[in-house]
């Protein structure tokens, strides 16, 4: 005889307090959100977290678990309202000269209570499935759009409130059941067995085949709880911000489970992986800036990497802001922003105040301008930055070029300099010394700049090397060393196979 299913928990959680989420069908100016994520929506995030962030997994297994998970879950919502904001884009009649906007509705449901949606399945996973599924809810960046920060682990230890009545959302087949005061809504889920071709359609190739919806989909009916069922009250979007920020951090002043962050970088143009230290210099001060307005007073921060009487911090456990080209273009996607000791709460809310304003040197500063940034991902350094940073490995190669602090001696040969240069930065982060620094004079390595705008000149720019470091064993990163490391150079990545 078989033995009863245990409840498989997913614990999905917004800090943003923020979830959005376009439902299958919809245009986005009609307002409606999808609430709660529909299984087929939550089946194609754990795809796509598989194959762009931990494509190591096995394909079988992988395919199996998905499977599993293809039977319609239940839900646990925390209180919520409905809520949007408007926004006014310029649209094609700007190019002829001729103002006009065009008006853009973000619609979004604002989370209460702890923020987090409980996914509940009636099956039992074997503890390999579990480790799978484990992987890929902590890879998982946002669920629904972008704006839908997302953390997300196995909760094996959940229970029901007991405070206040249960918000349920389940399937159900008796759409004129007695609602009771819930909604009835319709999500897509997946037809049995799971097919994965279907489930990895992309939107634009099922528009071009005239179908309405996926195929190997069908819609079924969930009731949740509706208005005047322990909804969220109203109140102001800044006051939500200021919330969950420190919900994230535990509320207790400091982030310091927060050691990075990924910020992507979007303009007219990705500036150039040259310009490195020209756009976190400008990234940097607009920071500083607003965490200025928010503290209205001088205090010690990792962000701005000063103590509260503006002496420079030591030891290497304030910001740097890393640049990172995601797809080898030689441009910048996103600035890594890396701070070993860990943020705080209104470092966190400076950073993401900078959303929506532009970001670039000033106009009679060479460098990239009018860059709008937006936080993509947060976390520790072990889940947030790229492997290729972390490690560990033997080989190491420059991304930037490393700038020694000192000068050469007389009569000092450069291998031995950089080698001592080296050498010198490494012990300070209590790293080993490399058995082998070898020389690249294969790339751009002096066309970097290498002075910050803010503070200094082109003509006190040192000279910049490219290097490949070799260790005996295997070393964590990031590696950033040498002069103007906390503003992108002397990064270094793995060393890629030939």
């Amino acid at each position: 005889m078989a033995g009863r299913a245990e409840m498989l928990t997913v614990a999905l959680h917004f800090p943003w307090r923020r979830y959005h989420a376009t439902p299958w069908g919809k245009y986005v100016n009609e307002g409606a959100v999808e609430l709660p994520p529909s299984p087929w929506r939550l089946l194609r995030a754990l795809y796509s977290t598989w194959k762009l962030r931990i494509p190591d997994l096995p394909e079988e297994q992988v395919h199996d678990l998905l499977s599993l998970l293809a039977q319609p879950p239940s839900y646990t919502l925390p209180p919520y309202r409905p809520a949007h904001s408007r926004h006014y884009y310029p649209d094609s009649k700007h190019r002829a000269g001729k103002p006009s906007t065009d008006k853009v509705i973000d619609a979004f449901v604002a989370l209460g209570g702890d923020a987090t949606i409980y996914a509940h399945w009636s099956l039992t996973l074997t503890p390999q499935q579990q480790s799978l599924l484990e992987r890929l809810l902590q890879s998982l960046p946002y669920l629904g759009r972008a704006d839908s920060i997302c953390e997300a682990r196995l909760a094996p230890d959940w229970t029901p409130s007991l405070d206040g009545p249960p918000r349920l959302a389940v399937p159900t087949d008796l759409s004129d059941e007695e609602l009771n005061g819930h909604e009835e809504i319709d999500l897509l889920v997946p037809e049995l067995p799971l097919d994965i071709v279907a489930l990895t359609a992309r939107p634009a190739d099922i528009r071009a085949a005239k179908l309405l919806y996926p195929p190997a989909t069908r819609l079924i009916s969930y009731t949740l709880p509706g208005p005047g069922h322990d909804l969220l009250p109203a109140s102001k979007p800044t006051g939500n911000r200021k919330r969950s920020i420190s919900h994230r951090t535990g509320g207790n002043g400091g982030a310091t489970n927060v050691t990075a962050v990924r910020i992507a970088v979007a303009g007219t143009a990705q500036p150039s992986i040259r310009a490195t230290v020209a756009l976190t210099d400008a990234f940097r001060a607009a920071a500083v800036k607003e965490l200025s307005g928010i503290r209205q007073a001088k205090a010690t921060s990792l962000l701005a990497g000063k103590n509260h009487d503006d002496t420079p911090l030591t030891y290497h456990q304030h910001a740097h802001f890393l640049p990172w080209d995601q797809d080898g273009d030689r441009r910048i996607d996103e600035i890594l922003l890396w701070v070993p000791g860990g943020l705080d709460d209104d470092e966190l809310q400076a950073l993401d105040k900078l959303a929506g304003r532009s970001v670039g040197t000033p106009k009679n500063v060479p460098g990239p301008k009018d860059l709008q940034v937006r936080i993509a991902a947060y976390g520790t350094a072990e889940t947030i930055l790229p492997a290729q940073l972390r490690g560990p490995y033997r080989q190491w190669r420059s991304v930037t070029p490393f700038v020694p602090y000192r000068h050469r001696k007389r009569h000092q040969e450069m291998d031995d300099y950089l080698t001592a240069e080296i050498t010198r930065e490494l012990t300070q982060r209590g790293i080993p010394a490399p058995i082998c620094v070898s020389r690249d004079a294969t790339d751009d390595w002096p066309l970097f700049t290498r002075h910050r705008w803010s503070r200094s000149n082109r003509t006190e720019a040192r000279p910049g090397y490219g290097l490949t470091l070799e260790f005996a064993e295997p070393v964590s990163g990031p590696l950033a060393l040498g002069h103007l490391s906390h503003f992108g150079l002397g990064v270094f990545r793995q060393q890629p196979h030939p």
